[in-house]
């Protein structure tokens, strides 16, 4: 039995030293494919040059909308635990946010960061990992109703491809209809939990149990909907986030003198945003710069050095900060690759 539960835990510390490497070698590839294509299109030279020539205060300005909604993030996840706890701090939420997001940039295709997000939060708070689900499913409900509205404001301004113009009726009707079902399980918690300690009873008695203490623990994450105050709260604070979002691709705009306007800045946000959705690139590399080129060249911007320059500083400004950020939340929360594997491969039996 020994034998064998060694034999399981080698797979995963194997593949928790070489994770890392296998991403740095992947991202440095990336890079050296993109530079080598580049140096048919434009020079080194010309790029490096556009890129010195963005004026440093916006630049920076970017830099600080990137942290402000970071930081508006923690706050809205933090208010979905202020029914039951109003001394909960603010910093292990902010931690444990950047911490996921920094989990899902370097290992886009595992989708570690959630995991080791709550894993963080538990880590720090004894929060519940079930209860900390539950407020994840509130939180991504609420941005995508957000990003469907600004489609929806984005749509009689520009000619969108048919692929963001026609998403059929399933893109503007679920994201208010799971908030709809979100709302009925918060204000029906007796009988959801009766509901499903009647379908525990039928289950072997071990597995039972653990699937009605998560059950309870996940409806608990749903308890900040029933509270208005906070509800409104978080549609503020959600709407806030997506305006962010907005204003940074505008402010660097204007870093490099860019005759474009919000209309412009919005579309990249929705570009960029349906993008990077899917798993893909350590950092985004690649698929960021091309969903931002692509809106650039849209607009009819067709000096190739600065549609390259934008697109590399609008890069790191939206991610360099999360990386660096991320590297010394993982350091505070004490996260290790091999813990997240486990957490995963702990998730995915149960």
């Amino acid at each position: 039995m020994i034998a064998e539960n060694s034999e399981k835990t080698r797979p995963s510390s194997k593949t928790s030293r070489l994770l890392p490497w296998f991403n740095l070698v992947l991202s440095i590839l990336l890079i050296a494919l993109g530079i080598w294509y580049l140096a048919g299109k434009v020079s080194l030279k010309e790029v490096i040059q556009a890129i010195l020539l963005a004026k440093p205060g916006y630049v920076l300005l970017g830099v600080f909308i990137v942290l402000a909604t970071l930081l508006v993030k923690a706050w809205r996840w933090q208010l979905m635990f202020m029914t039951s706890d109003d001394s909960l701090r603010l910093t292990p939420f902010f931690w444990a946010s950047l911490l996921g997001q920094y989990v899902n940039l370097i290992v886009p295709f595992m989708r570690l960061g959630e995991i080791a997000r709550i894993y963080a939060l538990n880590r720090q708070t004894d929060i519940a990992m079930a209860r900390s689900l539950g407020t994840l499913v509130v939180e991504k409900v609420l941005d995508l109703i957000m990003f469907t509205l600004t489609i929806a404001i984005l749509l009689p301004l520009v000619i969108l491809p048919e692929i963001i113009s026609e998403p059929g009726w399933i893109l503007w009707t679920l994201p208010f209809a799971t908030l709809l079902v979100l709302y009925l399980l918060a204000y029906k918690t007796k009988l959801i939990t009766r509901f499903f300690q009647a379908m525990a009873d039928k289950f072997p008695a071990q597995f039972g149990k653990r699937l009605l203490r998560w059950s309870i623990s996940g409806l608990e994450g749903l308890a900040s909907l029933r509270n208005h105050r906070l509800s409104l709260l978080l549609v503020a604070s959600s709407a806030f986030i997506a305006l962010l979002s907005l204003l940074l691709p505008f402010v660097l705009f204007l870093a490099f003198d860019l005759p474009l306007g919000l209309v412009a800045a919005t579309l990249i946000h929705v570009a960029v945003t349906i993008a990077i959705t899917p798993p893909s690139t350590p950092g985004k590399i690649g698929v960021f710069n091309g969903a931002v080129a692509f809106v650039l060249i849209y607009f009819g911007l067709a000096d190739e050095a600065i549609i390259i320059s934008y697109s590399i500083v609008f890069h790191l400004v939206a991610v360099l900060p999360q990386i660096v950020l991320g590297i010394i939340a993982a350091s505070r929360t004490n996260w290790r690759w091999q813990r997240s594997l486990e957490q995963q491969m702990t998730a995915g039996s149960g």
